[in-house]
């Protein structure tokens, strides 16, 4: 008996290129028979064809949304394009109909779309940022009690005698100053005339511009908040008729520039005391003018006094009449 030899048969391993060239040629093959290569389709979304067709198309598929969109006069194109998805219609691709779906079609058919006014929304008002915006939106600003009672405790011999304020506002510094103990006679002036009822109870009141009085008061020391553009100006004229300090409450930036920087040197400045907390300017109305973004200090001036000033910080525990800076240009 003839035994039966069965050989097992391999089939040989396809290459990598074999079955990159299978898939190549599937693909195709598949796209010529259903993409717009096929003569029984010329034209298929998603699929290049020539720009005659796409216009031809996009025509045949926007003439049953511009029969419904011719009768819907006075309507707006947002109000077309509620309606039509309301009624059920969709754009050419199968999405709702938006906004560009009604302005294309109208386009396609030569119309014009209709342009409604829009309603104005109740506009706001600006925002005022900067501490010279909110001064001129509320006319005046008042200097916070915290920012000159350190400066009256740092040195009471300063502020003996007779004492003046240019811009002094409705007077709250020399207020204080009668409520520490010392009567005056003082003299208060601002350029505002609402301002004479309320100076009248602290001093000798007048209203004018202190830049042109003719005969400012002769004093022994001067407090104030002068405008920022104006401060030098204020200082000079100082110098004519007060005898002892001048104390000048500014922004620390106003000593950074180069013309001020080098009137500072020999205008008698003897001492810088920085605010360490930053004026929270308060308004007649009750509010407080919270972003203030920049640091003050007070500037203080001494007749006679010829050397570089020092510097100090109006902490809580700055209070001490024997430091130094009380004794600038004694003897």
């Amino acid at each position: 008996m003839m035994a039966a030899i069965v050989m097992k048969c391999t089939p040989p391993k396809p290459s990598v290129e074999s079955i990159r060239l299978a898939i190549i040629s599937s693909s195709f093959s598949g796209r010529w028979m259903s993409s717009s290569f096929s003569a029984a389709r010329t034209y298929r979304p998603g699929i290049v064809a020539s720009r005659n067709q796409r216009i031809a198309n996009a025509h045949r598929r926007a003439k049953p949304l511009l029969e419904v969109i011719k009768g819907m006069t006075g309507a707006t194109v947002r109000e077309m394009a509620n309606a039509l998805n309301e009624a059920g219609y969709r754009a050419s691709r199968g999405g709702p109909v938006t906004y560009n779906t009604v302005t294309r079609a109208l386009a396609r058919a030569g119309l014009e779309a209709p342009i409604m006014p829009r309603p104005k929304k109740p506009t706001k008002p600006k925002s005022r940022k900067s501490i010279r915006a909110r001064a001129r939106r509320y006319e005046v600003f008042r200097t916070p009690e915290y920012a000159y009672t350190s400066l009256f405790d740092y040195c009471p011999d300063w502020f003996v005698g007779h004492g003046f304020d240019p811009a002094a506002g409705d007077g709250r510094m020399i207020r204080e100053i009668i409520q520490r103990g010392n009567p005056g006679p003082h003299f208060v002036n601002d350029i505002r005339d609402e301002e004479l009822a309320t100076l009248s109870d602290w001093g000798q009141a007048t209203i004018s511009d202190y830049l042109t009085m003719g005969d400012p008061p002769v004093c022994n020391f001067m407090v104030t908040n002068p405008p920022f553009t104006k401060a030098v100006e204020f200082v000079q004229k100082a110098r004519a008729h007060v005898s002892g300090p001048i104390c000048i409450l500014q922004s620390t930036r106003w000593q950074s520039t180069q013309k001020r920087s080098e009137w500072l040197r020999t205008a008698g400045l003897a001492l810088v005391l920085n605010l360490p907390r930053r004026p929270q300017w308060e308004v007649d109305s009750g509010d407080v003018v919270k972003n203030n973004v920049m640091d003050f200090a007070w500037y203080i001036f001494l007749p006679g006094y010829d050397g570089r000033p020092e510097m100090d910080w109006l902490v809580d525990n700055a209070a001490n009449p024997d430091r130094a800076g009380c004794h600038f240009g004694d003897g």
